[in-house]
């Protein structure tokens, strides 16, 4: 079994997905109306689907709940490179926690768009 997508739901979807296109470098792939759904991907087999809650799923986003559930991360081949991204996040006025060594990775967190956890790093074992 190959994982086929992951879908982050989200009240504000272009913003979101806008913040994952320009500060992550994800290509949007496919888009249905003005903020109901967007497939973007990282061109090595990631496909991310940002779409709106929806109700009949119980429709719970981390913004109506008021709290981060769950997180995204993505691995980076070099050291250096996760302070590039986070030199990138910087000017964006998203919360950014700064980059350490934690978890045996070398991370850094930011909140995106529709309260979005996101975590960026490099583990020298991968």
């Amino acid at each position: 079994m190959r994982l086929n997508h992951i879908d982050l739901y989200s009240p504000v979807v272009a913003e979101t997905a806008s913040f994952l296109i320009d500060h992550f470098g994800l290509t949007l792939v496919e888009k249905r109306g003005k903020d109901a759904f967007f497939r973007l991907t990282d061109g090595s087999g990631l496909v991310l689907v940002v779409s709106p809650p929806i109700t009949a799923l119980g429709g719970g986003d981390q913004v109506s709940l008021g709290t981060q559930t769950y997180h995204i991360g993505f691995l980076l081949p070099v050291r250096a490179d996760v302070d590039d991204a986070y030199q990138r996040v910087l000017g964006s006025g998203a919360q950014v926690i700064p980059p350490a060594d934690r978890h045996g990775a070398y991370v850094f967190y930011v909140v995106i768009p529709g309260n979005i956890l996101v975590e960026v790093g490099h583990r020298p074992d991968v």
